[in-house]
């Protein structure tokens, strides 16, 4: 498969252009923006991006394992990218892509935040939670909705000091839960 050293190249190329894209982004070059997330997912997934953005979320996951084992490091740069692509979209007037992009990087966040305990980072969280809000409303696939409601099953294990220092409570943690049920509807 890939080596260490050619995995790196390509994460430490991923992020250089992502914060190309950002940076874009913020100075409003919108379509240039876009193409360096465009690259960013190309060169984390080894594949051209349209095909790419024609996959499912599983097939990505897939993709992104080696012998049965996600990585999630590059994985979680992924979610970031589409994170950005989503903020571009918004920002080019076109909500619906947008929100697509939304979903994906909420998918992949939660992968990793769920593949191990250390994961459930305060920034993770701090993610999974504005993309949550962002995507309010929103009818969210499946797989998607059973991650996020694992998520929230396991961020209620947490101890309320955990919690705070994530900046969120138990309270909030439980009506984001009876929410999600309320919208997937019986089980």
């Amino acid at each position: 498969m890939f080596t260490e050293d050619y995995l790196m190249r390509i994460i430490n190329q991923a992020i250089a252009a992502l914060m190309t894209a950002i940076g874009l982004r913020k100075a409003g070059k919108f379509a240039e923006a876009q193409q360096a997330v465009q690259q960013a997912i190309e060169q984390l997934t080894t594949l051209p991006a349209n095909l790419v953005d024609q996959m499912d979320d599983s097939s990505i996951l897939a993709l992104l394992a080696a012998q049965g084992q996600l990585d999630v490091g590059r994985l979680a740069i992924l979610a970031d990218i589409y994170l950005e692509q989503g903020e571009i979209l918004i920002k080019q007037d076109q909500p619906r892509q947008g929100g697509a992009a939304f979903a994906r990087a909420l998918r992949f966040i939660l992968e990793v935040t769920l593949s191990e305990d250390d994961k459930f980072s305060i920034n993770n969280i701090g993610k999974i939670a504005v993309l949550a809000q962002r995507l309010e409303g929103v009818s969210l696939p499946v797989d998607t909705q059973l991650a996020l409601s694992d998520y929230y099953l396991r961020l209620l294990e947490k101890d309320d000091q955990s919690l705070v220092a994530a900046g969120i409570s138990r309270t909030q943690v439980s009506q984001a839960l009876a929410k999600l049920q309320a919208q997937a509807g019986p089980s």
